[in-house]
């Protein structure tokens, strides 16, 4: 949750606000408080929506649409009004992760957790159908994981069944990796079979962490789903010919939500909450409980500020991490996803922070583990519900909700780790030290329990890329400086592909269906299964040793990263490699976290919020919260709504960095609150996001502070 910003409104019919929950591209999503002391998620349209008639009229269908859905797996509509100068809808607040969030966070569901879920949707569905309506946009971000069962969300596109195909929409609506064939084809027939084909798709998500026809560009996922066969290799083998009948691509062919029902029994309810997933649920009931029952402040009065700002070069800033927080129909689309979002008008220019407000009090901290042998060069990374804390001699999994140390491991001989350590859902991959005798090892890691099992490789490891599955890609050196990807089944090591290149840093991230690298010179796009190479784009012509590039960040459909030698920032597309757009960045700007639908980064003058389709500004925070005499040290990363980053000073003789600390900040450029604290061992404060906690080391101990920023 975050703080109301300047220009909310403090009260919206007859509910009080109490704190931002989220923003979608169609409006914000707010905590708000009924007279009688009831939670309520409410939407408020974005003004620009508000002046389209047409909008207001789909808008006023939405609220009619919910209100007619009633059961245990919708979450109920409470009030709403279309014709406000400010259209909004209020539905009960649910203190739940979605179901996208959910999987990021603690990674594929088992076979149990999918029966469960599949039953409440296929339950979900039949409250929805028997109310003469097509949801038509079910999907991982509209689904809630709350205790009592899933909750289906956000009505914004649904449709009667009695009625006509809604006019003024354009043809098709939906989002594209969960439409239906004839959702694509804007079939007048689109009914209870399509929600079903959407059904079966965030299944197999929910199993795998990807749908079933990848996660490519709107245009490469369109064509997969009218004409490609869906990839069910990682869903149980129980469930895969249910879901391949539900995603047939004829309506006729997919079996109805009451057979499905049938067919996911037996079901527990309790194998989809799991005891993680509870605790994530507690922490966001004790959350909105806190904000409910403390006082509420009147948002100031918005002040408009532009781009003539010139802070000193000494105000930096740079951008880190984010924090997701459970949002209850922030997405309220009406209009196709597809069609929209590259015609997206940026948002006006945010106001910058005009300070800091007092940093939370630490929810607990941990000293590193006297049985490690030191605590130098430490790093952080979150997977699921554990915290991954690196040494250079042993990692140590925390318990993320109380503090609570769970395992260490220490490295046998002596020998130390490398300095990377890459975490990708329960799994952390941890590289083997350079110039050792395990420079060729990857440690794979089991976040859970710590027990750890080495895989060697035909070479030296440099770095890791990311997984699918039990297929991981590395980077490894065996003659010379030049970097060679491989692509290794994890399981027995066997190497399934390897695509050499010819530079010695190579950087890289992936989709699951794709492989991304990046060299001093070309950003690459390879096959994940096979290697093949899809496309090449060139992006430095110069003398390649003058050149520096950040590494790869990848958003919906489109590759981001910042370039030094060109002076320049830019996005290319993920199907073919072209440029999506350049911009130049005398301000040496890092792209650092897609967020849609924005790409934040940080430069020496502050944080921008460029439109991820366009490159439109769509705000600027031209100064920092305080004066800061040093350069930002290192960033966290991650997918949340909070942006932390470090600043640090001058190490004395002691290898204590003084003047170093960190600062929380909100995507909106709004206020900040920052921890001072020295860093020992001459290193920076490592930092990590997750929920609305912010997790920190200063190589001695680890914090953790939770609150909005």
């Amino acid at each position: 949750m975050h703080p109301l910003q300047a220009g909310d409104p403090a009260w919206v019919g007859q509910y009080r606000l109490l704190a931002r929950l989220g923003a979608g591209g169609m409006g914000t999503v707010f905590l708000a408080r009924s007279p009688g002391a009831r939670l309520a998620a409410l939407k408020i349209v974005r003004p620009e929506y508000a002046e389209d008639e047409g909008f207001r009229a789909r808008f006023r269908r939405e609220i009619t649409a919910a209100r007619r859905v009633s059961g245990l797996y919708t979450a109920p509509v409470l009030d709403g009004d279309a014709d406000a100068p400010l259209p909004w809808l209020a539905v009960g607040y649910v203190a739940a992760p979605t179901l996208a969030e959910a999987v990021t966070a603690l990674g594929p569901m088992p076979e149990a957790g999918l029966r469960s879920l599949g039953a409440g949707l296929a339950e979900a569905l039949l409250a929805v159908h028997a109310a003469g309506l097509v949801h038509r946009d079910l999907k991982p971000g509209n689904i809630l994981l709350a205790d009592d069962g899933p909750k289906v969300i956000d009505f914004g596109i649904s449709k009667d069944l009695d009625a006509s195909r809604l006019t003024g929409t354009g043809g098709m609506v939906g989002t594209p990796a969960y439409m239906s064939p004839e959702q694509i084809t804007a079939r007048a027939d689109v009914g209870p079979p399509s929600d079903v084909f959407s059904l079966a798709g965030v299944l197999v998500y929910a199993a795998t962490g990807v749908g079933p026809f990848g996660s490519a560009d709107s245009a490469s996922l369109l064509y997969q789903v009218m004409y490609g066969e869906p990839r069910l290799d990682g869903v149980p083998a129980p469930l895969r010919g249910l879901l391949a009948a539900c995603l047939d691509k004829e309506p006729a062919g997919r079996p109805e939500p009451a057979a499905l029902l049938e067919a996911f029994a037996p079901s527990d309810p309790a194998a989809l909450i799991s005891p993680a997933l509870r605790r994530e649920v507690a922490v966001r009931e004790a959350e909105a409980a806190a904000v409910s029952n403390a006082p509420v402040t009147t948002p100031p009065p918005r002040v408009e500020e532009t781009a003539a700002n010139h802070p000193s070069r000494r105000r930096v800033l740079r951008l880190a991490a984010v924090a997701a927080v459970g949002v209850v129909g922030a997405g309220g689309g009406a209009t196709a996803w597809a069609l929209t979002r590259r015609s997206a008008r940026p948002a006006k220019p945010a106001p910058r922070a005009t300070g800091l407000v007092a940093a939370p009090a630490p929810a607990w901290s941990l000293a590193w583990p006297g049985d490690l042998a030191d605590g130098l060069d430490l790093g952080l990374s979150v997977a699921g519900d554990v915290l991954v804390w690196r040494g250079r001699e042993g990692f140590c999994g925390v318990e993320a909700a109380s503090g609570r140390r769970l395992w260490t491991l220490s490295r046998p001989n002596g020998d130390t780790f490398g300095p990377g350590f890459r975490s990708f859902g329960s799994t952390v991959l941890g590289l083997g030290a350079r110039d050792t005798s395990e420079a060729n090892v990857v440690h794979v890691i089991d976040t859970r329990t710590g027990d750890a099992r080495p895989v060697e490789l035909p070479g030296e490891v440099t770095d890791a890329y990311g997984m699918t599955g039990d297929t991981a890609f590395v980077g490894v050196r065996r003659d010379g400086d030049r970097t060679t990807v491989l692509a290794v089944d994890l399981g027995d090591g066997r190497v399934r592909w390897r695509h050499p290149s010819d530079a010695e840093s190579v950087t890289g991230v992936t989709d699951g269906g794709a492989l991304y690298v990046m060299t001093p010179s070309k950003v690459i796009g390879l096959d994940a299964v096979t290697g093949a190479r899809r496309w090449t784009h060139t992006w430095f012509t110069g003398e390649v040793s003058r050149s520096k590039a950040y590494p790869l960040t990848l958003g919906d459909g489109l590759l981001f990263f910042g370039a030094s030698g060109q002076s320049s920032f830019q996005a290319i597309s993920t199907r073919d490699g072209t440029p999506a757009w350049k911009k130049p960045a005398d301000d040496l700007q890092r792209p650092v976290l897609p967020l849609a639908p924005a790409v934040y980064m940080a430069g020496q003058k502050g944080f921008y919020a460029y439109d991820q389709a366009t490159g439109a500004l769509r705000w600027q925070q031209t100064s920092s919260p305080t004066d800061l005499d040093f350069l930002p040290g290192a960033s966290a990363g991650g997918s949340s709504r909070l942006l932390a980053a470090t600043f640090t000073g001058s190490s004395n003789s002691a290898h204590v960095t003084e003047h170093a600390g960190f600062f929380v900040a909100g995507t909106g450029g709004g206020p900040a609150w920052a921890h001072w604290g020295p860093s020992y061992n001459a290193g920076e404060w490592g930092l990590a996001v997750s929920g609305s906690a912010v997790y920190a080391t200063d190589n001695r101990h680890l914090y953790c502070f939770r609150g909005a920023s």
